[in-house]
């Protein structure tokens, strides 16, 4: 273990800080391999969905949403920026100003719009936004009193995020936010938080699996309420390949779709962020 300590805090000096994820929770992960466990029981009552960008709560963890609901949770889904980046167009560097500009308020409106159709039709009970740009999110003061806000109002049992791990900056920065808003909002419901991490740009190394084979065919139809987001990426075949590939964890081996998290409490999950350090 000392070796892995060393190593780390050696190798960390050089390495770019999404690289540095990655490395933090493979050096962490130092024991025996161990299966990860399905997740059968629906306890919890309140749960909380943190979505960097509108559309990532559906390719996540769409499916265990579904389950959730069906289960009579209350879900919240937080997305937490207004997705102004989201159009392939926009990289354009010819793009005339104006019309750079009325591209990026349609953006805009359209990720909402098509967020709450989503949410609409998953039946979950609330989706809120904090209206963060898109490529910025951070632990700001700003950021921090948006999300400290929801959490001191719902006080969930569980939170969904997407892994540390992950590719996108936005979407591993979104654990720093959330590790500052639960510091700013202490209080007895955190003793019962379980967070469980989720994957969009990057497997995460699951210790916990959901069969969604009944949930799939209609996380698919969800999915595609997302018209904007398909039209340059086409997300249904690659989530429908991710799903598939996680089946291969499931009792009846490779059968199936599945989603796949990494689960911790608040103080494990807490351990992951600071060996990312």
């Amino acid at each position: 273990m000392m070796l892995i300590q060393i190593l780390r805090q050696t190798v960390v000096r050089f390495l770019r800080p999404d690289a540095r994820n990655s490395l933090a929770i493979a050096l962490m992960l130092s024991g025996h391999d161990r299966w990860p466990r399905p997740i059968d029981a629906w306890p919890e009552r309140k749960v909380l969905v943190i979505s960097p960008h509108a559309d990532d709560e559906a390719i996540g963890c769409g499916g265990t949403i579904l389950k959730h609901v069906a289960q009579g949770a209350e879900v919240t889904v937080l997305q937490l920026t207004d997705g102004r980046n989201g159009c392939k167009r926009l990289q354009d560097p010819t793009l005339p100003a104006d019309e750079r500009a009325a591209l990026v308020a349609w953006v805009r409106q359209t990720r909402e719009a098509e967020a709450r159709a989503w949410a609409a039709g998953a039946g979950v009970q609330a989706v809120e936004f904090l209206g963060i740009p898109d490529s910025e999110v951070d632990a700001s003061t700003h950021a921090v009193a948006g999300l400290r806000a929801v959490l001191e109002r719902f006080q969930p049992d569980l939170i969904y995020v997407p892994a540390i791990t992950d590719l996108l900056e936005d979407h591993w920065r979104a654990n720093l936010l959330l590790d500052a808003a639960l510091n700013a909002t202490p209080g007895p419901w955190q003793q019962r938080l379980l967070l469980r991490s989720y994957e969009v740009w990057s497997p995460v190394p699951a210790n916990r699996t959901v069969d969604i084979s009944a949930e799939f065919p209609r996380k698919l139809a969800l999915l595609k309420l997302y018209k904007s987001q398909l039209a340059d990426v086409d997300y249904c075949r690659a989530i429908e390949g991710l799903n598939t590939y996680r089946s291969t964890l499931l009792a009846r081996t490779g059968q199936g779709y599945a989603e796949a998290f990494l689960e911790a409490s608040l103080p494990g999950w807490r351990a992951i962020l600071a060996g990312r350090n």
